[in-house]
């Protein structure tokens, strides 16, 4: 059994020593020829109540519930660097080891790095950028579990270079992407692939309001578990723009709208029908200062979209309209000069205008900061929120969702390259959908950044 106060492993040992340490040696910023470097330093140590954010009936007993963990990481990123009088260059990189005490499985390597650059002539744009990473993100369980999640650890390498050519109102763009994705855990391998995309268009932009254009796109993606290889091409014609309705002083109101002529072909000769398709949006917005301390703001959008739904890539589809109508409202007010709080209503209806949703959403929210509270640098916070979920087909039972977080943190600047950062937060969620009672989570961190 290895020892969780000591790290185990070089690469760890250094970053902890880097961060420890702060020595003359570190306490620089770095230059290699004309390129400035920054180095950041930090040590996150912690404890997870939820790991999995799991219900009570959703629990593992082979596992541990709660866990603490140490983090260390380091960040470089450059200046931007004038390899010529037209072209910039940056790039970055950063490293995390997240080590959980009891919780092995959980224990994940992240990194990242990027790079980019970009060459400007007087009528054309040459750029590119690459990137490699290794994140985790929050999945939905294969099998539906309302407000359940998986973490999901994969790696990524991505690529594109592109090329930008304009003269007056016509512009050309094309660019070429490459990107591969894998999955660590066995559930999400079915998602490992490798992606290549080919762009050109044309726009002209003959309206203050809109453009015409023409644009070609091949995407071929290979699936690596299955070796299932889909290869479309891709050519549209069509109209587009957004045309402000300006002689209303309120609201402000925009109707944004798209023609296309879409024709789809894959590799081996299978084509959809060629289809017009049509999309007119109407969004109307607005907000009012009713007092010097309460701020009412709401906004509306109404999409309707002529949509082709295919069957296959043959000659058999469906054709439907798409539409969806949502709404927003909020009304804030500032408490004194250190606080302020929210009420929200959201709801994304069936009936209203023609909506042909699957789901009538409607959500009720309220939030509540508040900074430099008892002394300097602590903050509070607190949400709450209840969401109505009625699926609009069949017998399903709406799903009622309540969510309530409570945080605080407070951060100080120790010296001048040195700072650190307290934070607790609570979160209490329970659904309808759950006879076990309600998923809570507290989560408490001590982080320490320098700055070499």
């Amino acid at each position: 059994m290895r020892g969780r106060w000591f790290p185990s492993g070089g690469r760890r040992w250094f970053l902890l020593v880097c961060l420890g340490l702060g020595g003359p040696a570190w306490g620089q910023t770095l230059r290699l020829g004309n390129i400035d470097l920054f180095l950041t330093g930090r040590m996150e140590v912690g404890y997870e109540s939820n790991i999995d954010g799991a219900y009570p009936e959703e629990e593992d007993p082979n596992y541990e519930k709660g866990d603490f963990y140490w983090s260390p990481g380091l960040t470089l990123r450059s200046s931007p660097v004038a390899m010529r009088p037209t072209t910039t260059l940056n790039f970055g990189a950063a490293y995390e080891y997240m080590d959980y005490f009891q919780r092995n499985d959980e224990d994940t390597e992240l990194y990242n790095l990027t790079v980019d650059f970009q060459t400007v002539l007087p009528r054309i744009t040459l750029g590119g950028s690459g990137m490699a990473s290794r994140e985790v993100e929050s999945e939905q369980d294969s099998t539906y579990r309302p407000g359940g999640s998986k973490r999901d650890p994969m790696e990524t390498l991505e690529g594109t270079v592109f090329l930008n050519w304009n003269m007056g109102k016509l512009r050309v763009e094309t660019h070429a992407d490459y990107s591969r994705e894998r999955h660590d855990k066995e559930e999400y391998k079915a998602d490992d692939q490798d992606e290549t995309t080919l762009f050109g268009g044309i726009y002209w932009d003959v309206f203050s309001w809109g453009s015409l254009y023409y644009s070609w796109e091949n995407v071929v993606t290979e699936y690596t578990e299955s070796g299932e290889e889909q290869d479309e091409t891709t050519q549209n014609v069509g109209l587009s723009g957004a045309i402000p309705l300006s002689w209303l002083r309120h609201p402000k109101i925009t109707y944004s709208f798209g023609f296309e002529y879409e024709e789809v072909e894959t590799a081996d000769g299978e084509s959809q029908d060629p289809t017009w398709e049509p999309t007119h949006t109407i969004t109307v917005m607005d907000e009012f200062q009713l007092t010097k301390a309460v701020n009412l703001s709401f906004s509306a959008t109404w999409e309707d979209t002529w949509t082709d739904d295919e069957v296959s890539l043959s000659n058999n589809s469906e054709e439907d309209d798409e539409v969806t109508f949502e709404y927003n409202v909020q009304l804030s007010q500032q408490l004194g000069p250190r606080a302020q709080h929210a009420f929200s209503f959201k709801q994304e209806p069936r009936d209203t205008f023609g909506s042909t949703a699957d789901t009538e959403t409607t959500t009720y929210g309220y939030t509540f900061g508040v900074k430099d509270i008892l002394f300097y640098g602590l903050s509070v916070g607190f949400s709450a929120e209840y969401e109505l979920s009625t699926p609009l087909e069949g017998d399903e039972e709406t799903e009622k969702t309540t969510t309530m977080d409570v945080s605080l943190g407070h951060s100080r600047q120790l010296s001048r390259r040195l700072s650190r950062s307290l934070a607790y937060t609570y979160t209490w969620e329970n659904s309808n959908f759950h006879d076990d009672g309600a998923k809570e989570e507290h989560v408490v961190t001590y982080g320490l950044d320098y700055q070499f």
